[in-house]
């Protein structure tokens, strides 16, 4: 009788199923923003319960063209000033840049966000997020938004977001 057991066990093992990331996603909400502005933003807590790091490598969603995983960075100040286009929906911005009080911060697509083993990562406001181009309507306050997230180890995880005007 134990034989089988031990048998399914070791073949899951052997597989990966015991060791693989545990990826979870707490807290999904999407800010406000009317179409004029062409572009929005989400944030999320993904936590990682498994024993070898993932990697958030992009995402997608029906209420934006283009939907990215963006970083807020402090800008040199030498950079700050000069107009580029941002990409987002045809705007133009001084690099995406904000004051935020100590300086000139921008934003910038990256490739991939590690999520540590045993680790987490929160992504908020004025650090990490998901950015939503081109929007195809308004996020309006209260509605929710489908963002289906792509992982490097374990693949797409949908979330809905709760649209909040914070």
């Amino acid at each position: 009788r134990l034989a089988p057991v031990l048998a399914i066990a070791l073949v899951v093992a052997a597989c990966g199923g015991g060791s693989g990331s545990s990826i979870m996603v707490s807290d999904p909400w999407a800010r406000t923003s009317p179409m004029v502005a062409g572009a929005g933003a989400a944030y999320m807590v993904i936590e990682n319960s498994g024993s070898s790091a993932d990697a958030l490598v992009g995402a997608k969603s029906d209420v934006a063209k283009t939907v990215e995983v963006h970083e807020t960075y402090e800008m040199p100040a030498e950079s700050a000033m000069p107009m580029e286009s941002t990409g987002m929906g045809g705007m133009e911005s001084p690099a995406a840049s904000m004051d935020m009080g100590g300086g000139m911060m921008g934003m910038r697509k990256i490739d991939k966000l590690a999520i540590p083993a045993g680790g987490k990562v929160e992504l908020k406001p004025g650090g990490y997020h998901i950015m939503l181009i081109d929007l195809v309507r308004e996020l309006k306050a209260g509605e929710k938004v489908e963002i289906t997230l792509t992982f490097e180890k374990v693949g797409d995880i949908k979330v809905t977001a709760e649209v909040r005007a914070q």
